[in-house]
């Protein structure tokens, strides 16, 4: 692994990897492989490998078939192999960037309920 400058001062300089996911042309036939797209999400989020995800909408709320992902992965290389074992982008349903990126500012906060079954991003 190559050795990463220091962020700075106030960063926090962790490193994600961005997948940017376009549809394609036969993006309305990806109903056929939305069960697989969320088991796939649903297994890297178990290994770790999945911080956040969602698609992208248009105003109306509805997806545009497109999504961005933020993977946790050692390398650019296995960020791209994660991305492209997505059944949706396996299937030709979509196609992706993945850049990396460095988390340096911002905030969030979460409230999680055990007793009922709620969580609250904001």
């Amino acid at each position: 692994m190559t050795a990463r400058p220091s962020p700075g001062p106030g960063r926090l300089g962790l490193t994600f990897y961005i997948v940017i996911a376009e549809p394609t042309a036969r993006a309305h036939e990806r109903a056929a492989a939305t069960e697989a797209h969320l088991d796939w999400l649903k297994r890297l989020e178990t290994e770790g490998k999945l911080f956040l995800a969602g698609p992208f909408t248009g105003v109306d709320g509805v997806s545009t078939g497109g999504g961005l992902f933020i993977l946790r992965a050692a390398s650019l290389a296995e960020a791209e192999a994660l991305a492209a074992a997505d059944p949706y982008n396996a299937g030709g349903y979509r196609t992706v960037t993945v850049r990396p990126w460095r988390l340096d500012q911002g905030a969030f906060s979460l409230a999680v309920s055990l007793t009922g079954s709620a969580a609250r991003f904001e």
